[in-house]
């Protein structure tokens, strides 16, 4: 769990304070990051998504009302970030695929078997839903209590506690079957 943010830190940002505004990119800039990989599973363009999410941030800074908000506020920011990206990475370019190796085996068939628990258990976290992966990484980068959870991803604790149950069902089951549904 991250330290408190100084409220004063971010009115100084919003006001344009160039010292405070750096301040909380530093201190925001790996576990955005972090976030960025978990959410898009793509390392190479993550630098870009961040520089995109920090100008949004310092773009609408002064228009955030409450700054107890700010961390929650900009993990939206992040997120919706991905999902530009996830959009943008989809359509026609990805129906032309180039021909690899890999494709010569029959669908259904077992593939390369897994090099060990951490591929069996990514390869399963990326096959579960949407929401219930975005969740079930943000509790396994960081211990977070299921109020900052709630906060980060705009939901109840309550349904945050649903979800979370769920994802970790499914990937269990996932996990149990030896190959990714």
């Amino acid at each position: 769990m991250s330290q408190p943010l100084p409220v004063d830190l971010i009115g100084r940002g919003a006001a344009g304070d160039r010292v405070a505004l750096e301040s909380l990119i530093r201190r925001y800039q790996e576990r955005i990051a972090r976030f960025v990989i978990a959410q898009t599973r793509n390392d190479s363009h993550y630098e870009d998504i961040c520089q995109t999410i920090f100008v949004k941030m310092v773009l609408g800074l002064p228009r955030l009302n409450n700054a107890s908000r700010f961390e929650s506020w900009l993990f939206q920011i992040a997120r919706n970030a991905c999902r530009d990206y996830q959009r943008a990475r989809t359509g026609w370019r990805r129906l032309f695929v180039p021909y690899a190796a890999a494709h010569d085996h029959i669908a259904g068939s077992q593939g390369p078997p897994a090099q060990g628990a951490e591929d069996a258990i990514a390869l399963s976290i990326a096959r579960l839903p949407d929401s219930q992966r975005r969740l079930l990484e943000l509790s396994l980068h960081e211990t977070r209590s299921y109020e900052d959870l709630a906060n980060l991803s705009g939901s109840t604790v309550s349904a945050v506690k649903s979800r979370l149950h769920r994802a970790r069902e499914n990937l269990k089951k996932l996990l149990l079957a030896g190959e990714p549904e």
